[in-house]
């Protein structure tokens, strides 16, 4: 046992960088955020999909510009995004473990990872409420001197589901690149 033990300290050479590691394992827990997420983005897509408004059953998710189509391609967006973050994390890993930069560890920066995820979940559970309060409105009617107002209303679904994707990728890349900095 000592001669295997031997044999194996005998190829070992320098020192192992902790920190990239941790990158790689940060790389690991968004792949696996990732295909977490996935069934619940498509359970909560779907009941989007499906909403009616309550005050008038003429009212879908239909009636809102572009909506149908936004809200169809999320839980893929939600996949492919932390696939992505996950790639790329994992690659920051291996250029710190070959001494190519090193590891930053701030509470504010891993945050922000995690502000990433909070953002779609956020998004997703909040979004029926805001398709009432639109639903709401619109059923009131909306006075002709208001030039305008109902085609926003039609369109800011969508604006506002786009805005937390969008929050999402901003705060997610920013946590990932304050972890690392590339020497």
């Amino acid at each position: 046992m000592n001669k295997l033990l031997k044999q194996f300290q005998k190829n070992e050479r320098g020192e192992m960088n902790m920190g990239g590691i941790i990158i790689m394992g940060i790389g690991m827990v968004f792949l696996a955020v990732g295909f977490i997420m996935f069934p619940i983005a498509t359970t909560a897509t779907d009941d989007i999909l499906a909403w009616v408004c309550t005050a008038c059953a003429s009212i879908t998710d239909a009636t809102f510009t572009g909506l149908t189509a936004i809200v169809g391609i999320v839980p893929l967006l939600i996949l492919v995004g932390f696939l992505a973050a996950a790639v790329i994390t994992g690659f920051l890993g291996i250029k710190i473990m070959k001494g190519e930069g090193s590891a930053k560890f701030n509470p504010g920066n891993v945050l922000l990872l995690g502000l990433s995820i909070i953002f779609i979940a956020v998004g997703l559970i909040i979004f029926p409420v805001i398709l009432d309060a639109l639903c709401s409105i619109l059923n009131a009617g909306i006075s002709a001197a208001y030039v305008g107002l109902e085609a926003l209303i039609l369109l800011a679904p969508m604006l506002v589901l786009i805005a937390f994707i969008a929050a999402a990728v901003i705060s997610g890349f920013f946590g990932i690149k304050n972890l690392t900095s590339m020497d």
